[in-house]
């Protein structure tokens, strides 16, 4: 019997009064109740979690690419990011499904291990790995790709999603530079990279098929013909319903995104989040 039936992908694990609660609450629940258990124990027993190259190959602990994440000192921002993740890992669970979303969450957690152990391998120096924070932070970069333009409120300021993760990302990356550190750099590109890749490719958009089919798709070729045609007053008449069209899908768009604004991205109907995401995809083709 699977614990996460194909039949049940989209709906909440229970319910508590009256609210659905799904997988990312759970998650977030622990990584705060993990927080607490490493205050309680200390980093002396909480150690063996951790993740290091030389403990991977030294000392053969092999569960720890898993436990790393359990790890976590006393940081008032994993409280934030933990809430972070709850609130924007959901979102990605409806979308997606819940087996997706496992998916996508133990590529985020591998990533920092896989990286450690190319490092050490290569014999570029031995890092230790604790903490999920930044398996929270991939998350909504994850989110971010799906949903770019919805509205975050950030105190008395309104950000769409994508320019706070880009700024966000700009930050760490010109910090681990300035600070000469480079692992950490490397980690952070890697992360936001499978967190992106992850989306685009159950998109469609980074498949073999993509890319084979861009880059054996034809160009159109634009005949004297075709350009003739193009002043002829029925092209006009056309050219002017799209326009129209456009206008009002940018209407429909608009009020969505007030929609999500004032009550989050999971009042959006199946149709809702179809039209926003075409929109989306429009604007990034030009």
């Amino acid at each position: 019997m699977s614990w996460f039936p194909q039949s049940k992908d989209h709906l909440p694990l229970t319910w508590w009064k009256g609210n659905a609660i799904y997988l990312s609450a759970y998650i977030a629940i622990v990584g705060v109740a993990s927080m607490i258990v490493t205050a309680l124990l200390g980093r002396g027993i909480m150690g063996v979690l951790e993740f290091s190259y030389v403990g991977l190959v030294g000392q053969f602990r092999v569960w720890t690419p898993l436990t790393y994440i359990l790890v976590n000192p006393f940081d008032l921002f994993l409280l934030l990011s933990a809430y972070i993740f709850w609130k924007f890992g959901e979102d990605l669970e409806k979308f997606f499904g819940r087996r997706a979303f496992i998916r996508l969450f133990l590529l985020l957690v591998l990533v920092t291990p896989v990286v450690l152990t190319v490092f050490g391998l290569l014999g570029f120096g031995t890092w230790a790995a604790m903490g999920i924070s930044g398996v929270f932070f991939g998350v909504f970069i994850a989110f971010a790709t799906l949903y770019p333009r919805a509205q975050i409120s950030l105190f008395i300021v309104t950000v769409p999603a994508g320019v706070l993760a880009m700024f966000y990302v700009g930050i760490m990356a010109v910090i681990h530079l300035a600070a000469r550190n480079l692992p950490a750099f490397i980690m952070l590109a890697c992360q936001v990279l499978a967190a992106y890749g992850f989306v685009r490719f159950h998109q469609g958009r980074w498949s073999l098929e993509a890319l084979q089919s861009k880059l054996h798709a034809p160009k159109p070729a634009k005949s004297q013909r075709e350009s003739d045609l193009t002043v002829l007053p029925p092209y006009r008449k056309d050219k002017a319903e799209t326009e129209r069209g456009h206008r009002s899908e940018a209407e429909k768009v608009d009020a969505i995104l007030e929609k999500i604004s004032q009550k989050g991205m999971q009042s959006l109907t199946a149709a809702e989040r179809k039209l926003l995401e075409k929109a989306s995809d429009r604007l990034k083709k030009g």
